[in-house]
């Protein structure tokens, strides 16, 4: 422990050495970009320089004596020394004032003389494609490669601090970023960092090759080859390092020597470097298509592709540039269009980006636990988001510098701004589409780790069988984290069994018992890990030796509850994954929330098939209801006979498919009618059975008793009252016509009278048929008597019998339809027809209601005398 604290003392001293450096680079790159800003303000240089030589002078150097071949020494008195030094020295003066230029001339006798020569400071003005070209090359190279470098180094050198791969990695890293700091001033620490690191490049680069991701086969059999290398490379470096460090403190005596002695060496030096570099590619593609991981494989292949993107471009600038005629005399992006300079830039980012997503998904490194959530989320999600921003950026910045400086190459001035503005929708437009192409194609594992909880809960949610719910987490587990072995396991009594395996030979056998160590502390809704091989873990400990042998079967490493609290409804297991890496605190979230989700979409599984059980069960009930609504159908009279001297029809509709209301029509002996109507108490099937009851009885009875009705309904309760419960009766009326006389015996046991309307003048006699006795079924049979009524009827009589599920009709107000109403709309329609005479009632009852549900059968008998 006291090693790994001790290890970070030299990496933040080297963090804050590096943030040091890039802060004063950085400042040095915003003062570049103010110039380009503010070109107006800014003093342009008054002549082209290179190699302390005066090249091509501008024309106020020209009028203030400048010649080319002069040789510049100071500019206000501040000594150039390096190329950075007359830059820094040119940003003092001002547009408009005049400024002391200190050359050395030779004359024609080759004299050398030092001559002041006074220029005035004219503004700075580039061409639009020129302040493009350099705008872009300060953010992407200046900026951006040294900051994405430099990030991405220290923070792989602070996961894994005791790593040497890691530290590898940053100094490579480091020297890629130092790249863009060229140009620094000798003798500076920039300058001094730049080229320590830069001149150590070949060292890391082939380090780093032959370590990453495992060792290269051939270094195991020639360890003693890469010394070949290694060693020059590091005097070089050396000899390097401490000339760097006297030219940083003035040390002569120290610098000189070294300078002397390594000048004739450089060569030698640059063909190591570049081969050790040619070596990184080299052994990148021999282990992408050689190591034994398939996965591994892909990764390197990627990493060489990227790093190959990379620095292809820009070498292929350097070559040009080296065998050019110019030379060394030639600007870097003067030999090429400016769109292939940015390119190549943009480019160089690959690198580190590169690197980050081989370190990221790469596990031997053991960095994903904390790179996962940051990085590789940054690089996978985030990263083109970035570079869209910085694109919308450059479009705006473009556009502010064609407003500083508008009036210069106006027609491409606006072309550019009109390109901008179209270029704004397309680039979001390529962006999430880019986004999608790099997360599926390049971070498949991150992209399967990150998207199974959305996955799953778009898909388990239309999920409602147990057997392709528990497949499909299985197999995204697996998927996701590369593990061989899952295993589902539900609650079956007290134990817990497997209901569904992936990637065993046959289908486990094994069981964890409710009362086991393993559900106790699955019980705290937390993930258990298991390490069977450590005598120190707790299986070992607690569990008892069947439990174990049961984990053994399982293979189990990871064990996740589903269901809440105390109530498991069952246990997710997990077997190593193929790296045989740990699962981490990351995969512990992931797989917690994907267990809870799994466990919700069980309950609701559960609870769907009792859903749907129950709704079986009420298409049953709903089959059988209609099946009894059917018969009950048949109960009522099919047929209605020709009776003399009479019209007449009934109808009934139950309130709930069946009901209790009952009427009937029978044809009695000796040529005699039967005209009944009933309502027994209650509704639905028992109300039903019963009328049935009461059908059976009266129609039984009827044939029996053909004169004494009182008599016939006593014989009629008795059957009813033994057939029935204590709370079920009925309220009836029965009543026999007799055609030769017009003669009408009936008996009301409790029933709604019946209406008589008899024509009487220009109005209607109103009779109600009300003689008999109580109710039927409720009472015994000693306890009642009935008694008949009788009377003749006549010629235009009409006789209407209903049940209360008419007359107490309800509008949505509570209001009662009542029997004075019915009686007016019965004289309204008495000249109609029977039948259309209980259609109308039943239609005036309906729209009284309002839509108001009927709470009672509705049920009525017309019979009009003619």
């Amino acid at each position: 422990m006291k090693r790994f604290t001790l290890l970070y003392v030299p990496l933040t001293l080297f963090l804050l050495l590096t943030a040091t450096v890039f802060t004063l680079h950085s400042t040095r790159v915003f003062r570049g970009l103010g110039r380009l800003v503010f070109q107006s303000s800014s003093v342009r240089v008054p002549f082209e320089f290179s190699n302390h030589l005066v090249g091509e002078p501008m024309p106020e150097a020209v009028v203030g004596g400048m010649k080319p071949g002069d040789g510049l020494v100071a500019i206000n008195g501040r000594r150039i020394i390096d190329d950075a030094s007359w830059q820094d020295a040119l940003a003092s003066a001002k547009v408009g004032e005049v400024s002391v230029f200190t050359v050395e001339r030779a004359d024609e006798n080759g004299a050398v003389s030092t001559i002041d020569l006074q220029i005035t400071g004219q503004p700075l003005r580039m061409s639009l494609g020129q302040t493009l070209r350099d705008a872009a090359i300060t953010v992407l190279f200046l900026l951006l490669l040294p900051a994405v470098s430099y990030l991405l180094g220290f923070y792989v050198a602070f996961v894994r601090p005791r790593d040497p791969l890691a530290w590898v990695l940053l100094l490579l890293l480091l020297s890629v970023g130092s790249i863009a700091m060229e140009g620094g001033r000798t003798g500076t620490l920039i300058y001094f960092f730049q080229q320590t690191l830069i001149n150590s490049w070949g060292i890391w680069m082939l380090l780093f090759g032959i370590y990453f991701p495992e060792r290269w086969i051939l270094d195991k059999k020639f360890p003693w080859a890469k010394w070949l290398l290694i060693l020059p490379l590091s005097a070089g470096a050396t000899l390097n390092f401490f000339e760097q460090l006297g030219r940083l403190f003035g040390w002569r005596s120290l610098w000189e020597p070294i300078d002397n002695f390594t000048e004739p060496y450089d060569t030698i030096f640059t063909i190591l470097a570049m081969t050790a570099t040619g070596l990184f590619f080299a052994i990148l593609a021999y282990k992408s298509g050689t190591l034994e991981n398939k996965d591994s494989r892909r990764r390197l292949r990627i990493l060489y592709v990227g790093t190959s993107v990379a620095m292809l471009p820009s070498l292929g600038i350097v070559i040009l540039r080296l065998v050019s005629r110019g030379g060394e005399q030639s600007s870097f992006f003067d030999l090429v269009p400016a769109w292939f300079a940015i390119f190549a830039l943009s480019a160089l980012l690959l690198f580190p980006l590169t690197m980050a997503y081989v370190i990221v998904v790469h596990r031997a490194m053991d960095v994903s636990v904390v790179v996962r959530q940051g990085l590789q989320y940054a690089l996978a999600q985030r990263g083109v988001q970035i570079l869209q921003v910085i694109l919308l950026i450059a479009v705006i910045f473009g556009t502010f510098l064609i407003i500083r400086n508008f009036g210069q190459e106006t027609a491409a001035q606006i072309g550019f701004v009109a390109a901008g503005v179209a270029l704004i929708p397309l680039i979001d437009f390529a962006a999430k589409r880019l986004r999608v192409w790099i997360d599926r194609r390049f971070f498949r594992e991150a992209y399967n780790s990150e998207q199974i909880l959305t996955e799953l809960s778009e898909n388990v949610r239309m999920m409602i069988e147990t057997a392709p719910l528990l497949e499909t987490v299985s197999n995204k587990i697996s998927e996701s984290l590369h593990v061989p072995q899952v295993a589902l396991l539900l609650k079956n009594g007290a134990t817990f069994r497997p209901a569904y395996a992936l990637g065993y030979d046959s289908m486990p056998v094994a069981t964890l018992p409710e009362n086991g160590r393993s559900i106790e502390r699955l019980r705290k809704n937390e993930p258990v890990v298991i390490y069977q091989d450590d005598k120190e873990s707790w299986v070992n400990r607690e569990a008892g030796a069947d439990e174990r042998e049961d984990l053994r079967e399982l293979n189990s490493q990871l064990l996740l509850p589903l269901g809440a609290k105390d109530d498991l409804s069952g246990v997710i297991s997990l077997s190593p994954k193929r790296s045989e890496e740990p699962y981490s605190p990351n995969d512990l979230r992931l797989l917690k929330l994907v267990a809870a989700q799994t466990g919700m979409a069980l309950e609701n599984s559960r609870l769907t098939e009792a859903f749907v059980s129950e709704a079986a069960q009420k298409e049953r009930l709903n089959r059988e209801l209609e099946i009894a609504r059917e018969v009950q159908e048949r109960l009522f009279p099919q047929e209605h006979p020709s009776i003399e001297g009479l019209d007449y029809y009934g109808a009934c509709r139950p309130a709930l498919g069946v009901g209790g209301d009952y009427y009937d029509f029978i044809e009695l002996p000796d040529n005699k009618f039967g005209i009944a109507i009933g309502d027994v108490s209650g509704k639905g099937i028992g109300a039903s059975l019963m009328m049935a009851s009461l059908q059976a009885s009266l129609r039984g009875q009827a044939q029996h008793y053909k004169n004494d009705l009182a008599e016939l309904m006593k014989q009629v309760n008795a059957l009813v009252y033994e057939a029935s419960t204590s709370n079920r009766y009925a309220t009836f009326f029965y009543g026999r016509y007799a055609p030769e006389t017009r003669t009408f015996t009936y008996v009301n046991a409790g029933h709604n009278p019946p209406f008589l309307l008899r024509p009487a003048g220009d109005g209607f006699e109103i009779l109600r048929l009300e003689e008999g006795g109580a109710v039927v079924g409720m009472l015994p049979p000693m306890m009642i008597n009935y008694v008949y009524g009788e009377i003749e009827l006549k010629p235009g009589d009409l006789l209407v019998g209903f049940t209360d599920g008419i007359s107490e009709a309800m509008n949505p107000a509570e209001e009662e339809w009542g029997e004075d109403r019915m009686l007016e709309q019965l004289k309204e329609c008495y000249g109609c027809s029977a039948k259309d005479i209980l259609e109308y009632i039943v239609a005036q009852a309906d729209e009284f209601a309002s839509g108001a549900k009927q709470h009672d059968d509705m049920t009525m008998i017309v019979v009009k005398v003619v």
